[in-house]
């Protein structure tokens, strides 16, 4: 009885499916690559256009939405406030008196027309599902309140993105944009990433 001729992969034939393999790899990775950096340059445009949102609203009347007792800073200054603080009450409303309310800005924004009313956790998320707060706390340690966006839940190599293109240099404690791990304002010139996709906060300073 005939043996039948048992043929397995050549070497180029091996060495082909590898080329291919890598190939698909590649790609994938260049794609999720390019997706990021996408998250990334929206979540800037994002952020600049809530500043912009803010200083709309001062041309308007003289204060930045949140500021309900016209002092001049917005009421709020939890740094531990996130997305799922918004509760949308107030909404659609001006402020009569102060409101250290995560909503109330935004509410003020929706009765100014400036923004639709919209569910403030859909209006104020960011790409990477955490979300815009507007607030005032004193950063730089003198004292005085500073109006700011929060910008909770992003991963760290976004936040590096961020603040080399705001600042000009990867600098958590320094310029704009500032870290804020657990309700306090980074002194650490270096970033508390445990990894580059560990999820951080920073807060950008708006005046």
């Amino acid at each position: 009885m005939k043996k039948k001729n048992q043929q397995g992969f050549t070497l180029v034939e091996l060495a082909i499916v590898l080329v291919i393999i890598g190939i698909i790899l590649g790609a994938v990775l260049k794609g999720k690559e390019l997706i990021n950096n996408a998250k990334v340059k929206r979540t800037l445009n994002d952020l600049r256009g809530f500043e912009a949102l803010a200083y709309t609203f001062y041309d308007r009347y003289g204060r930045f939405p949140g500021d309900g007792n016209n002092d001049g800073v917005i009421d709020g200054n939890n740094l531990n406030w996130n997305l799922t603080s918004y509760d949308d009450n107030p909404s659609n409303t001006f402020l009569s008196s102060a409101s250290a309310d995560p909503d109330a800005p935004l509410a003020e924004l929706e009765a100014a027309r400036i923004v639709p009313v919209t569910p403030h956790r859909t209006l104020a998320k960011h790409p990477f599902n955490g979300g815009f707060i507007f607030l005032a706390r004193d950063v730089n340690g003198d004292s005085r309140r500073e109006n700011l966006i929060l910008v909770e839940s992003i991963p760290c190599y976004a936040a590096k993105s961020i603040d080399t293109a705001i600042d000009g240099s990867v600098d958590a404690a320094n310029g704009k944009i500032i870290e804020t791990t657990g309700g306090t304002v980074s002194t650490s010139s270096t970033w508390s990433c445990t990894t580059e996709d560990a999820l951080v906060e920073f807060v950008y300073i708006i005046d």
